[in-house]
């Protein structure tokens, strides 16, 4: 049975880091910013090729240094194929926040 990656605590532990990491004290445009971060989970649990997708530059590079962050905290458990053994694995990740002025 095939599994994949995930978080150690989960995705709502993750997701709370997001949050809790994520420096906005540069944006205060009143706008929802949004980005999608994909990376790949490697066959250890560490990340590699994370990349943002937004259409702010600023944003975009926030949200990899904050999966950089949190991702040399805790490690991820990686995918597995059907025969059990652990594989790279690609996972996206939406972020959006609004930032209030």
């Amino acid at each position: 049975m095939s599994a994949e990656a995930s978080f150690n605590g989960g995705i709502e532990s993750f997701r709370n880091k997001v949050m809790n990491t994520f420096d906005g004290s540069g944006f205060d445009s009143g706008d929802v910013m949004k980005t999608t971060i994909t990376f790949i989970v490697e066959i250890d649990g560490t990340i590699s090729g994370i990349k943002a997708n937004g259409a702010d530059a600023d944003f975009n590079n926030e949200a990899i240094r904050t999966i950089k962050t949190i991702s040399a905290k805790g490690k991820w458990t990686p995918g597995k194929n059907k025969q059990g053994e652990s594989v790279r694995s690609a996972f996206k990740f939406p972020i959006s926040m609004k930032f209030d002025n």
